[in-house]
């Protein structure tokens, strides 16, 4: 514990300051690639096609990573590096041989298992057999090597190394849609996936390397197969990293099925209705993206409070973020729900999107953004309940939604259609955002009361 001291450790504030300008620009970036497809391609069957995969390939990479790899290991290596640097390298190279290991198979495997419950009802409409398969294995392959640059992402964010992966997923954007204006003549619809390929390529080359650097370990030693015959105290970290994965999939396997059985209750309701709801949350994930440039920070620094056990500044750090939230965001989405169809209009008014389809777009964000606060508000404090680790109560919260969700979308899509399903995620919201507020005062409090005694 004491080793903790010598690592210096720049404030949340400065931080923040630093990295929510690269941030924005990266999530501009991924706003640009949508706004290319819909320029480019509009909202055909085949697109329908495409987004319905890549929704699931979204889902397997919230799945293994994202949601579950990520939020582990920065706290896991946050307790680790708390004791020594030592400790650090050793708590990365048996977690990361492993997961290197483990990870494609599992992912083949929930890929095949989505790909044959998809297939019942979602077949390649418009689309060659050679097409279809190939844009199959394009999004198998993005979900892999997406999967490993989160887990190197959690790394650099443990050890504050912030700006690196942002300035790369900012680049990341120039290179897909540079990759698909080359493809798009040749190969048409398979030139979607073959550029996200090729970007998330990129940024996994490139944090490979800084990773090596920030833990001075050579490359040849991060992932070694010695790993695994390896003594005795060095599978407490991988154990540890596993039973907390697994609850933290659980939480992400509820989450991340809510998008997806929107979209496959949506693909019932015919042509182009994927596809709207698809654009309508992208451009609901802006004021999304505002706060979520924070999160990796956030958890970083709650992360080291927590290994420190500074329980009241920990308190008083996620109550001030929830304040500052209330106050920044309130108004931001107040304004973005009044010019959500000037919105829309200027970011999707040209090329093959008709003047109807973009209306009823500013409908389906308008029905979002009324239960955007409290969900900005519920992502906050996922990161503090995961800095305490309590996965326990992020996979409760995320049962809740995922038990409701499909019922209320059958009962709204009776009476509004596709308005239905954004009504639905919009009203869960509020419920979802008390049950995690309580429990994040609840658990403070018990951890407090076993201090004293």
């Amino acid at each position: 514990m004491s080793n903790s001291d010598t690592h210096p450790q720049t404030s949340i504030l400065k931080n923040l300051l630093q990295i929510t300008p690269l941030s924005l620009i990266a999530r501009v970036g991924t706003i640009l690639i949508y706004i290319v497809l819909a320029t480019w391609f509009g909202d055909t069957a085949e697109m329908d096609f495409i987004y319905y995969y890549w929704g699931i390939a979204t889902f397997l990479i919230e799945l293994l990573s994202a949601a579950t790899a990520y939020s582990v290991l920065v706290p896991i290596l946050a307790d680790a590096r708390a004791k020594g640097e030592t400790e650090a390298q050793l708590c990365v190279q048996s977690i990361f041989t492993w997961y290197i290991l483990l990870m494609p198979v599992i992912c083949c495997v929930l890929a095949s298992i989505a790909w044959g419950i998809s297939q019942i009802f979602f077949p390649s409409v418009g689309l060659s057999a050679a097409t279809a398969m190939g844009i199959l294995i394009g999004f198998l392959l993005l979900t892999i090597i997406s999967s490993a640059r989160w887990l190197l992402k959690a790394i650099l964010d443990t050890y504050q190394v912030f700006h690196i992966p942002v300035i790369l997923q900012g680049l990341r954007a120039v290179l897909v849609i540079a990759a698909i204006y080359i493809c798009k003549p040749y190969i048409s619809w398979l030139s979607i996936p073959i550029a996200l390929i090729i970007g998330e390529l990129f940024q996994v080359i490139v944090l490979l390397q800084r990773c090596c650097v920030v833990l001075k370990l050579p490359l040849i030693t991060l992932f070694s197969i010695r790993q695994i015959h390896c003594e005795t105290e060095r599978r407490t970290y991988p154990k540890q990293f596993l039973k907390q994965c697994l609850l933290m999939m659980g939480a992400a396997v509820s989450d991340g099925m809510n998008p997806v059985v929107d979209r496959g209750m949506a693909s019932s309701l015919g042509t182009s209705s994927v596809s709207k709801l698809d654009y309508s949350l992208r451009l609901c994930a802006i004021p999304e993206a505002l706060t979520g440039v924070t999160m990796p920070v956030l958890l970083s620094h709650w992360a080291r409070i927590s290994s420190l056990e500074k329980t009241k500044q920990l308190q008083q750090s996620v109550w001030r973020g929830v304040f500052v939230v209330i106050v920044l965001m309130g108004p931001f989405l107040f304004c973005f729900y009044l010019f959500r169809v000037e919105i829309v209009k200027i970011l999707f008014g040209r090329g093959e999107l008709s003047v109807e389809g973009q209306l009823h777009i500013a409908s389906l964000l308008g029905i979002y953004l009324i239960g955007m606060l409290p969900r900005l508000i519920s992502r906050l404090l996922i990161r503090a309940h995961l800095a305490r680790k309590n996965h326990l109560t992020v996979l409760t919260a995320t049962l809740i939604r995922l038990t409701l969700n499909p019922v209320l979308n059958w009962i709204f899509m009776l009476y509004w259609g596709l308005e239905g399903i954004a009504w639905s995620t919009a009203l869960l919201s509020y419920p979802i955002c008390a049950f995690i507020v309580i429990e994040f005062w609840r658990k403070t409090k018990t951890y407090e009361n076993t201090l004293d005694d």
